[in-house]
């Protein structure tokens, strides 16, 4: 009995093992980290809305560049009580406009523009850390799910034998009605266990293919874990110096301070030079008369009284900068928060290893010793069926806590702002918002100033 059921537990653990389709390739973290940044629809939604973001800042330089218009008019005009051919008259005009003096609006506009550019660009680095973070957690949730399916597929190939086997003894006297019930129950219980992880690796799978856009066939083992910090306050200190969010959130209020300045300086009034070139052809008293005039002027204006908004749009700015201070210390909170906690819960992963594989060497004592005993009689059948439920239930345990510590070591990773493609090492070019930056500033004007200002933001925050 013993040697047959043997063979039987090997022939259930050949069975559950995956059978991959013809051709199927093997695929690595890496690889399915690679594939969610590249075609992640997340990413580019976060991407576009960066490149929007640098327009702002070619439109905020507008101020004081150069505008020009051209107008032109023709009109036909008759007299009704007159005979006489109608007159044409034909009025073009070219005009040119030049702020000279704003007070600095201008000025603090673009550098309110660019810190916000900056702002948006830490703001896509947390979007990339929170879709490889996404990535790899459905990477290893479907390796946890296969696992357990396997291990559910094994239970219920085992259970499935020994009912023909006790079967098999109840029809030659060696064991009771009841022993058969139990183990029918038991069968019953285990597939019910198998559907549900059936239930859970599907839905696993479907959160792979959102995230990373392709099907988990024959996912590998994951690499070993990266490098971590050796303390907790380590870790905090690199998350508040590193963090995108904590960045952006910085930036934010570094363009709500230049908002302010812009606000203050509406009072300050404008400057402007004029300048137009007119052509006008129009009837006159000895008949059509052409000529064209140039002319050019300097104007000022400064605000005396308008209601109240210069006042009130100084206070709005003002509550803003307010605002976006308090929302710095808050995710300032939140990312020290988030960093604590994954290092705990590395902790936590690591000692259920440890625990869960003490578990299964206990549990496969305990369970070869029952399995003796019950051959020889001196355990019943249901104390079998328990013991093997313990061996199953700490093998899923360790499944279990070796996913929760990958996944702690990557928010950990992602808390400290380090989550990124390059210290992921995968080989790939990042997303470069300088490019598109370039391209749209390099067709404003050549005063434009917005690069240099983005150079020596970038100066001042390394």
């Amino acid at each position: 009995m013993q040697g047959n059921f043997k063979k039987w537990y090997f022939i259930a653990v050949i069975a559950s093992i995956p059978v991959m389709p013809l051709g199927a390739s093997a695929v690595t973290l890496q690889e399915a980290l690679i594939l969610a940044y590249q075609t992640n629809p997340t990413l580019e939604i976060s991407r576009a809305s960066l490149r929007s973001q640098d327009e702002s800042v070619v439109q905020a330089g507008a101020g004081t560049r150069p505008s020009v218009s051209l107008s032109g008019v023709t009109a036909y005009t008759a007299d009704i009580d007159a005979l006489g051919d109608p007159s044409n008259t034909l009025r073009a005009s070219l005009d040119a406009r030049l702020v000279v003096f704003d007070g600095g609006r201008t000025a603090d506009a673009v550098n309110a523009a660019a810190y916000m550019v900056y702002a948006s660009r830490e703001n896509l680095k947390a979007s990339d850390q929170s879709v490889l973070l996404s990535a790899a957690t459905a990477y290893l949730d479907v390796r946890r799910d296969q696992k357990f399916f396997a291990l559910a597929q094994n239970d219920v190939a085992v259970i499935e034998q020994q009912v023909k086997a006790m079967q098999d003894r109840f029809a030659v006297g060696a064991v009771t009605r009841t022993d058969v019930a139990v183990m029918q129950a038991r069968l019953a219980a285990t597939k019910t266990g198998l559907a549900a992880s059936s239930g859970r690796l599907a839905l696993s799978k479907e959160i792979y293919r959102a995230v990373v856009g392709a099907e988990p066939v024959n996912l590998q083992p994951a690499p070993a874990l990266p490098k971590l910090p050796n303390s907790v306050a380590e870790a905090e200190s690199i998350a508040m110096r590193e963090h995108p969010s904590i960045l952006a959130a910085r930036f934010a209020e570094k363009a709500a301070e230049f908002d302010v300045a812009r606000a203050r300086a509406a009072s300050l009034g404008t400057v402007t030079l004029g300048g137009s070139v007119e052509y006008l052809n129009a009837p006159g008293f000895l008949g059509q008369t052409e000529s064209t005039q140039a002319s050019i002027s300097l104007s000022g204006q400064m605000p005396i009284y308008n209601g109240g908004v210069l006042s009130s749009s100084i206070r709005s700015a003002a509550q803003i900068l307010e605002s976006r201070k308090a929302a710095t210390q808050n995710v300032m909170r939140q990312i020290r928060q988030a960093t604590a906690s994954s290092w705990a819960n590395i902790r936590v992963g690591r000692a259920s290893i440890t625990a869960a594989n003490l578990q299964i060497e206990a549990s496969q004592i305990a369970y070869d010793a029952i399995k003796e005993e019950t051959r020889l009689g001196a355990r019943t059948t249901l104390d079998l069926l328990d013991a093997e439920q313990d061996l199953l239930s700490a093998r899923s345990s360790l499944a279990s806590a070796q996913r929760d510590e990958y996944v702690a070591a990557l928010n950990l990773l992602s808390s400290m702002g380090l989550l990124t493609v390059k210290n992921l090492d995968l080989g790939i070019p990042a997303y470069d918002p300088q490019v598109n930056f370039d391209a749209v500033t390099s067709k404003a004007s050549t005063a434009f100033s917005g690069r240099s200002i983005l150079d020596a933001i970038a100066d001042r925050w390394k």
